[in-house]
């Protein structure tokens, strides 16, 4: 399922410290991102946010709560418009939603959102759906919170039929219409769409049926992931469909030393087992886990990270040096 070339993306969620008051580096940021060779510009989304966070799917026993991860006033933009404005600073990276919450908007609004952003980038856009698991979020939208999965199929299966144009019918027991037009239509003639969620026979069902690819989510292993990419080829088996045309986007765990410090290179280490697991796309941890507070120029050092990190995946997870920033 891994192509020969092994691409870098990088998130820009969680930039704390680095992304200045109200989101004013982002555009600078997705800028140098783009110069030093990223594959992926990816964007996280949460609507709104609990005062008190409960239910992440990827904490596991023994990991500290939820909100250590993100507080609940982090920053949030929406990952659709904050693309479209990447969109015209960038010229060859991919932009990437890690994961768009698919059952918090209709289908159809989905439909002509994903579409006309992928126009206004030129077709650079692969788009990450999952269906949320935090229940204040839906509650605080009058969205129900159950059969999400369900909800993300079938809104995905409609906007595959939005995107191809004309008048447009589909029916399913959460999103019905018939005989309308969505326009404009995507420039790619198939838009990208992964699929994020757990290494399980679900996952890879929902991958192979409709999707591109799987974004494990976070704190997933390398053993994880080759179990999962083995169900997701069997599943596009059973449908027909080729195993090799789905890619896998993993992120690296975040190493340290034992001072505490996060270590760029221990972290790039881990590339080779994932790639060797069949990953095609790695994913860097939050940048502001590399760059010093009291740096005077975090654009510039965010930008030599991102090049570091392009050149060490594409040789292998392995590099002679590595810079401390």
């Amino acid at each position: 399922m891994r192509s020969a070339a092994v691409g870098v993306a990088v998130t820009l969620s969680h930039l704390d410290g680095i992304s200045a008051p109200q989101q004013q580096n982002l555009l600078p940021l997705a800028r140098v991102a783009d110069e030093a060779g990223a594959a992926q510009i990816v964007l996280s989304e949460h609507v709104v946010l609990a005062k008190v966070i409960s239910g992440h799917p990827g904490v596991r026993p023994g990991d500290p709560p939820s909100g250590s991860f993100f507080p609940s006033d982090e920053e949030y933009p929406d990952p659709l418009v904050a693309l479209a404005a990447i969109a015209a600073v960038t010229t060859r990276a991919r932009l990437s939603t890690n994961i768009l919450l698919a059952p918090l908007r209709p289908a159809v609004l989905l439909a002509k959102m994903v579409a006309t952003l992928d126009v206004i980038s030129g077709g650079r856009l692969d788009l990450g759906v999952g269906s949320g698991w935090h229940r204040e979020e839906f509650e605080a939208l009058d969205v129900p919170f159950r059969h999400l999965a369900e909800r993300t199929e079938d809104s995905i299966a409609a906007c595959r039929v939005l995107w191809a144009g004309g008048p447009s019918s589909f029916k399913s027991s959460t999103v019905s219409f018939s005989d309308i037009y969505c326009s404009p239509t995507p420039v790619q003639s198939r838009i990208p769409v992964f699929f994020g969620g757990q290494p399980s026979e679900a996952t890879a069902a929902r991958v192979a049926k409709l999707g591109d690819g799987w974004s494990p989510i976070g704190g997933t292993t390398p053993a994880e992931v080759e179990l999962g990419i083995g169900l997701i080829r069997r599943a596009a088996d059973a449908l027909g469909r080729n195993p090799e045309e789905l890619k896998v986007r993993c992120s690296l765990p975040l190493r340290r030393r034992t001072e505490g410090r996060p270590q760029l290179a221990d972290t790039l280490a881990e590339t080779r087992a994932f790639v060797d697991a069949g990953a095609d796309i790695v994913q860097l941890p939050p940048l502001r886990s590399f760059i010093d507070e009291s740096s005077t120029d975090p654009i510039a050092a965010v930008k030599a990270v991102i090049a570091q990190a392009v050149e060490v995946v594409g040789n292998g997870g392995s590099a002679q040096r590595i810079t401390t920033f």
